[in-house]
């Protein structure tokens, strides 16, 4: 798990100087609003992969569950 928030901070760094050197703010948030979700599910799967998996979590809140 410490290598891929490694990875995703390594990449968001790169790309992030990137954005900011070409002054996109509105890719810029959308960019880290991105990479925030990736980390966290990544975290989400890595902390118990034997778990129910997101989607079948949020198909059980809006009652969908077959």
């Amino acid at each position: 798990m410490v290598y891929l928030i490694l990875v995703i901070i390594i990449i968001s760094i790169r790309d992030i100087k990137y954005l900011v050197s070409k002054n996109m703010k509105k890719e810029l948030y959308v960019y880290v609003t991105i990479m925030l979700l990736a980390g966290a599910f990544g975290i989400f799967y890595y902390l118990n992969p034997e778990r129910d998996s997101f989607s079948k979590i949020m198909l059980s809140l809006i009652g969908k569950e077959g």
